[in-house]
């Protein structure tokens, strides 16, 4: 963060719980730990009984050797991203895929995975959700990368771009991208649309408007958007912002 603390730039206390978004610091973050997870810090960002979401997404913390005891994501489709750290071995499908910081593997729902983290601490993020099925359609299949390979695609409604992390075709009812700003960019508009999001600030620092409200948002803060809550963000920093942005796509709403 090139020698800036975050207390320099942001107000102390910023957690807020509204009836249509969350904002989570990491001073609000609690550890938790989950089943067949030995060695691993969960801290859960939005699940189920943030009502409405209709998905999971967490901020695992590995210790060196960290892992799962047994197989994870039964009932689910599930996606990892690794943050920092020396990475993840995820075994799923009878292949073994290293990922890296940046790395990512999504699996669909039906595929179960096994996860260690062989080297140093690790820190990860994991969303999951359950697939909505469509008659006609497809059932998505497994997908991994790494965000430089994926096209970052220039956008000038947000003054940045945007890089699917998985494709956008109707087989694949969530989306996972990682939007980057260029200092000083903002949308050109406020958005207001039946979607859900889980977005994690992988850098830089904003403003994001929510709601009614105005609030900071910097590195490593979380914030869950409710359908059809009025959103905008502009970076504030000296340097880009970015985050990693789940959302449901491709389904009514039914």
């Amino acid at each position: 963060m090139n020698g800036t603390t975050r207390a320099d730039y942001v107000s102390a206390n910023r957690g807020r719980v509204r009836d249509s978004y969350i904002l989570m610091c990491p001073d609000n973050l609690v550890e938790n730990s989950l089943p067949h997870l030995h060695g691993v810090v969960a801290r859960p960002l939005a699940t189920p009984r943030v009502r409405p979401a209709a998905f999971g997404e967490y901020l695992l913390e590995f210790e060196p050797g960290g892992g799962g005891t047994r197989p994870l994501g039964a009932g689910f489709e599930n996606f990892l991203y690794v943050l920092d750290g020396d990475g993840l071995d995820i075994r799923a499908g009878g292949e073994t895929h290293s990922l890296t910081p940046g790395g990512f593997a999504f699996l669909p729902q039906g595929t179960e995975f096994e996860i260690l983290a062989p080297g140093n601490a690790t820190r990860a993020l994991w969303v999951k959700r359950r697939y909505e099925e469509v008659d006609g359609v497809p059932a998505p299949e497994p997908v991994t990368g790494h965000v430089e390979e994926v096209e970052h695609i220039r956008d000038e409604s947000i003054g940045g771009t945007y890089a699917p992390l998985l494709p956008l075709d109707e087989r694949y009812d969530m989306a996972m991208n990682v939007m980057r700003f260029d200092i000083g960019a903002r949308f050109t508009m406020v958005e207001v649309h039946h979607q859900e999001h889980g977005l994690y600030m992988l850098e830089g620092q904003g403003v994001y408007y929510l709601g009614d409200d105005h609030l900071e948002v910097a590195e490593g803060d979380f914030v869950y958007m409710a359908p059809y809550c009025p959103q905008y963000f502009y970076a504030t920093g000296s340097t880009r912002a970015g985050y990693l942005l789940y959302k449901d796509i491709n389904r009514d709403g039914f």
